[in-house]
């Protein structure tokens, strides 16, 4: 295959994964929003459209591991910096790189964000949870020393 004809391909791929990346993001914000304004209903159907989103992202990902391989690259982030060093002087490529980088970052920090949130508000459901069983005399939850755990 000549050598502009592989550039494509990659381009293809990388533009494809920023722009999939771009949409997980946007999701990420919706939960964001849906966690801070309590809207427990949402959050289904965007767990649902992340995990379809996700399932895309690997997709998108094996095709570009696949196509590190096939020129003699290991599959890994090592072997994506290796084929771009290869080509240094490709400003816009390497520009799309550094984009998908960023938007992937974001993504990862607005994930592990909302995660936080999640297990605050679980921490908090399952101390209120408790608190109203002790209250109607029902402690069924006890700590690692066998302690009632409130």
């Amino acid at each position: 295959m000549p050598e502009n004809q592989s550039l494509k391909g990659i381009v293809s791929i990388l533009e494809k994964e920023k722009e999939t990346t771009r949409i997980f993001l946007e999701i990420l914000h919706k939960e964001e929003e849906a966690l801070i304004h309590e809207r427990v209903n949402d959050l289904d159907r965007i767990v649902a459209e992340k995990h379809k989103i996700v399932t895309e992202l690997e997709a998108i990902n094996v095709q570009r591991l696949q196509y590190l391989l096939s020129r003699g690259y290991p599959a890994s982030k090592v072997g994506m910096q290796q084929w771009l060093t290869k080509y240094a002087d490709d400003i816009e490529l390497h520009e799309l790189w550094n984009q998908l980088i960023i938007l992937a970052k974001q993504a990862n920090q607005t994930n592990q964000i909302n995660g936080r949130a999640i297990l605050l508000q679980l921490q908090y459901n399952q101390r209120s949870y408790l608190a109203l069983q002790s209250a109607a005399g029902n402690i069924s939850f006890y700590g690692p020393k066998g302690q009632a755990y409130i």
